[in-house]
């Protein structure tokens, strides 16, 4: 690991994707370390709840390197972190929006960074993106080149960065799980998700490595950020559903549909392996909650905290 990028004093960082869970948590982490936060949105409902949480909104095009170099430069961000590519990467049992031009907003953002004086970018990413140990279906095959398109446009620009890539992520901010609940007290069918292991990551966690980041540049510029046992898809959602009772006996098992487009449903489908121990080295970072469980009870203390409506 390298010195430190930053000092004790307070900088500015400029994240895109900013009103996903990772975001928000890394908003709130950056604030209390005296920092300020400047992140992209594409409304004035994100707006205000970016404002609410102590950042300031931009409203740049992702795909317009001038754009996205005007505001960098204009808010005097020496940091940015690329957390747009997260948006879509959430519990999977909710159909996910996934950006086949991933590769260009990258080039974008890596361009921009670069003439503005950019000391540093993070590129967040995902833990599927390599080590496969099956084929790649023809649905995925050009989304995954894509995402490994965007991954070297960031590494082969001239700012110095790293790529994390995540585990599925959830967490209290996550609208998808809201959905879920709702979905399932209303009696309408999901889609369980798929029996085989995923990697997943809890949005706290996530924020933490990428401060970790910002802090220590990485000797190892490709770094996997998971939690420390991977689970499937049903068992995420089972404990999930047991510990609201929304499973017990006297109510019927989830129902299952395919509501999914091809493209998520050929990238749940895809076997890899992913592991954390690279992260954890460089960047001197361990996953606070260790597996999905942790996880899921510890979102709901916040959702009871913050009066969220929590099934029973």
């Amino acid at each position: 690991m390298t010195d430190e990028i930053v000092s004790s004093e307070s900088f500015t960082v400029f994240i895109t994707g900013v009103i996903t869970p990772v975001g928000q948590a890394l908003t709130h982490l950056l604030n209390a370390q005296g920092h300020n936060v400047i992140g992209t949105v594409s409304s004035s409902r994100q707006a205000e709840e970016l404002r609410a949480i102590g950042g300031t909104p931009a409203y740049p095009d992702l795909y317009r390197a001038g754009e996205l170099r005007s505001v960098i430069a204009g808010t005097g961000a020496k940091i940015v972190v690329n957390l747009a590519p997260q948006a879509p990467n959430h519990p999977p049992q909710i159909d996910a929006n996934w950006d086949l031009q991933i590769a260009e907003a990258a080039s974008a953002l890596a361009q921009a960074s670069a003439e503005a004086g950019v000391e540093y970018l993070v590129h967040t990413s995902y833990a599927f993106a390599d080590g496969q140990t099956g084929e790649e279906s023809a649905e995925a095959r050009p989304f995954l080149k894509a995402v490994r398109a965007a991954e070297r446009a960031v590494l082969e620009s001239p700012v110095p960065s790293c790529v994390l890539r995540f585990g599925t992520v959830y967490g209290a901010e996550s609208p998808e799980l809201l959905q879920l609940i709702a979905t399932i007290k209303a009696g309408r069918a999901v889609h369980p998700g798929f029996a085989h292991k995923t990697h997943w990551l809890y949005a706290t966690d996530a924020a933490e490595a990428i401060n970790a980041a910002l802090h220590a540049r990485p000797a190892v510029e490709t770094l996997t950020v998971t939690d420390d046992h991977p689970a499937s898809a049903v068992e995420f959602l089972q404990y999930f559903c047991q510990t609201q009772g929304l499973l017990t006996p006297d109510k019927p098992r989830i129902a299952v549909r395919r509501p999914f487009s091809k493209l998520h449903e050929a990238l749940q489908h895809l076997h890899y392996e992913a592991g954390n121990a690279a992260a954890k080295e460089e960047l001197n970072w361990s996953p606070r909650f260790a597996d999905y469980k942790q996880g899921i009870d510890d979102l709901l203390i916040s959702w009871r905290a913050m009066m969220e409506p929590v099934a029973h």
